[in-house]
């Protein structure tokens, strides 16, 4: 087969331009450090690199929802120990006048105080954080808890997903210790005005079972917001790992590209000199 001069030409043309873009790419990969940056430079990795960076997406929005999780139910825990210290001084006036007349001005008194303490009670169960009625199960947007404390709102157990196929709870429905706390106060008030002694001691105990109830829904918080912590700790060792899995096949090595970037240079600069020769040889031939 007669190889034409026309075809070194074309072959000395082709590795100009490859070098062209080879070193091109070598530029932008040392200036910018990344090695992988389409596709097209490494089918393979760029594949696993954009696995990782789907996987990292996904584990950043567990870290979100466990931090969502965390704050409202901290907000919770501090919400019912407010809540829980309203019931102690209900019961402290409770049990001073228990034992006077229900016409003696200090039981009337104490009477006047629950029904303060009660009011502050409605507002602690309709607590908010941002727009959101924490104790409203999944009626968030309106306040759970009326003037009078029935209750309005419903028993969703409201859940994010902290990591993948982990649920976890957010909250505590206000049906489940705040509405039978309020309504324990208000069978305090009415034994207080009317009933008998029996009457008004068996409510005071009907409040410390409402506190109980409370105690074992904050164990329960702290029992979730022990688990988010330990998740999120969990979290943080898999984004780390896997940011370095991703850097170390998508960032060059700053060495390693340098001395590529060196070697295409080179190359270049010998196809630029026989491409040079062959249409020196054209010329001179042509003259002649």
């Amino acid at each position: 087969m007669r190889i034409s001069t026309r075809m070194f030409q074309d072959s000395a043309l082709r590795s100009v331009r490859d070098g062209q873009r080879l070193l091109g790419r070598l530029q932008e990969e040392v200036t910018t450090g990344r090695r992988i940056r389409t596709v097209s430079d490494d089918p393979i990795q760029a594949t696993q690199v954009m696995h990782m960076q789907s996987e990292l997406r996904d584990l950043g929005q567990y870290q979100r929802n466990a931090t969502e999780a965390a704050t409202r139910l901290n907000t919770e825990d501090v919400t019912i120990t407010s809540a829980r210290e309203i019931l102690q001084k209900i019961r402290d006036l409770a049990i001073g006048v228990e034992g006077m007349d229900r016409f003696s001005p200090d039981r009337q008194a104490a009477v006047t105080a629950i029904e303060q303490l009660r009011e502050q009670l409605v507002a602690l169960g309709n607590t908010r954080l941002g727009n959101e009625y924490i104790f409203g199960g999944g009626q968030t947007a309106t306040p759970p808890f009326l003037r009078d404390g029935t209750y309005v709102g419903d028993s969703t157990l409201r859940q994010v997903e902290i990591d993948k196929g982990t649920l976890m709870p957010t909250n505590h429905p206000g049906d489940a210790f705040f509405e039978g706390a309020l309504a324990g106060v208000a069978e305090l008030e009415r034994s207080l005005t009317v009933g008998t002694g029996l009457q008004v001691q068996a409510a005071i105990a009907g409040l410390e079972d409402s506190e109980n109830q409370m105690i074992a829904a904050q164990a329960e918080t702290g029992a979730r917001l022990q688990q988010i912590q330990t998740t999120g700790e969990s979290l943080l060792l898999r984004i780390a790992s896997l940011s370095d899995q991703r850097d170390s096949l998508g960032n060059a090595d700053p060495a390693e590209a340098t001395i590529r970037l060196m070697a295409a240079q080179s190359a270049l600069e010998r196809a630029y000199t026989a491409i040079g020769k062959v249409l020196s040889t054209n010329l001179l031939d042509y003259l002649r």
